[in-house]
């Protein structure tokens, strides 16, 4: 069987690994514009604090890796068309015939129409050629004032990396807070108030009409010009679904596919960035472009192609970062949208500590829990504190998969040990908080 894979990235590079666990005979071809395989968008901003020393480093494995798993890769090299009637990728260096062929095209940056924002000194940060052009940059021109456009994940973690780098940052945002898709205005003000600490400060409902100077100077925000000598665009990004789209596959905001990951073309599979599955809260269609559901996209898809009855479940994009040693988790629906969608919540929110109260070093946390009225259901949640955010919010969304009630998580059996947790949970309390509200 000849398996043929658009995309070197995540997804791509994991569905070759999977598929030929499963299969040591496929012919599995790899296709990717980039030199490389796989490398962790996520550890982008780490680079260029320097936490992380060299752009290289965050390359998963070597080219010479995939290589030894007889994996035939065709690097540096474009994907131009797919002809579904031949079974054959047409690309800059020829064609390659399918038998199954696996869309792991990923997303871009989407780069608003802001003048101006092809300036030097602008970037987007989503590839490690963006870092490099980053790191060349504040290496020749030494910028002392950074702002960033969009409070998103990448955009809160490149602001904090040009602050420890000791840079002024300035983050403006469209929406009323920070991270607007994934927390609560209240929940947000506690992200937003660390990070002020920090020394990042934010403009929220407006944005940025004009970049001016190349290289950058200033940028426009209404009708005030604020100073600035690099500008990170980060405002999202949007699936690549062009290929898609020119061979008559089914298209929305990304590649539509079944549960099987499956596009129209029952031949041809879609994982990552690009692919649109099914939210597990609203049963509607929605992008789930995070680094876990791409492997788990790469997994379902290879061992569906090995002929295993699985399915791809529903996603509730469980996230988690860091911020100035501050992490945050979240997983489902916010409160806001919930409401948007005409869902009725019961909400239950404790602000904590890591530790019992008489234990030293104990650090505050704050869980906020969203539970559907109609059948009691947790289905969304958000926690920020000073540690151990990974594990309980890990925890609550294996719940929430699993289909849990308030009920479940407030008689939750957890752990304790003066060290490391409380006798009773914050977790458990934020559900107790709403359970009385269902009774």
């Amino acid at each position: 069987m000849k398996i043929v894979v658009i995309g070197s990235g995540t997804a791509g590079s994991n569905f070759a690994l999977f598929m030929r666990k499963l299969d040591k005979k496929a012919e599995i071809t790899v296709i990717g514009k980039e030199p490389t395989m796989q490398y962790s968008p996520c550890a982008l901003p780490h680079v260029i604090s320097g936490t992380i020393e060299k752009p290289e480093d965050v390359i998963v494995f070597p080219n010479e890796f995939y290589e030894k798993q007889k994996i035939n890769l065709m690097l540096n090299t474009e994907a131009k068309a797919i002809d579904r009637e031949r079974k054959v990728v047409i690309t800059d260096k020829g064609e390659v015939p399918y038998d199954k062929l696996v869309l792991a095209v990923g997303s871009k940056a989407f780069i608003p129409p802001i003048k101006g924002v092809e300036n030097e000194g602008v970037f987007t940060l989503k590839s490690l050629d963006d870092v490099r052009r980053i790191k060349a940059y504040i290496a020749e021109r030494k910028p002392k004032k950074a702002v960033v456009i969009g409070a998103g994940l990448i955009g809160l973690e490149g602001a904090e990396a040009f602050a420890k780098l000791g840079m002024e940052v300035l983050v403006v945002e469209l929406m009323d807070r920070l991270m607007p898709t994934m927390l609560d205005k209240d929940t947000a003000k506690l992200v937003q108030a660390e990070m002020e600490r920090h020394g990042v400060f934010f403009r929220f409902g407006v944005g940025v009409s004009e970049i001016i100077g190349s290289p950058v100077e200033a940028v426009k925000i209404g009708d005030e010009e604020v100073p600035a000598d690099l500008v990170l665009v980060a405002t999202g990004v949007r699936a690549n679904t062009d290929l898609a789209k020119q061979a008559g596959l089914e298209v929305d905001r990304g590649i539509v596919v079944n549960e099987h990951l499956q596009t129209s073309d029952p031949d041809i599979y879609a994982i990552g960035d690009c692919a649109e599955v099914i939210d597990a809260v609203t049963g509607k269609r929605t992008l789930s472009q995070l680094g876990t559901s791409a492997v788990r996209m790469a997994k379902v898809a290879a061992e569906h192609i090995a002929g295993k009855d699985v399915s791809f479940r529903p996603v509730f994009n469980t996230a988690i970062t860091e911020l100035f040693g501050l992490e945050i988790g979240t997983f489902g629906i916010t409160e806001e949208r919930a409401k948007k969608e005409g869902i009725e919540v019961a909400v239950g929110k404790f602000k904590g500590s890591t530790k019992p109260e008489y234990y030293p070093g104990g650090k505050p946390i704050t869980v906020k829990l969203i539970f559907r009225k109609s059948d009691r259901k947790l289905i969304g949640g958000q926690i920020v504190g000073g540690e151990r955010v990974w594990g309980r919010i890990m925890t609550l969304s294996a719940l929430a998969q699993k289909g849990a009630t308030v009920e479940d998580v407030a008689y939750l059996e957890t752990a304790y040990a003066p060290p490391i947790s409380p006798t009773i949970d914050p977790i458990t309390v934020a559900a107790e908080m709403a359970q009385r509200k269902l009774r």
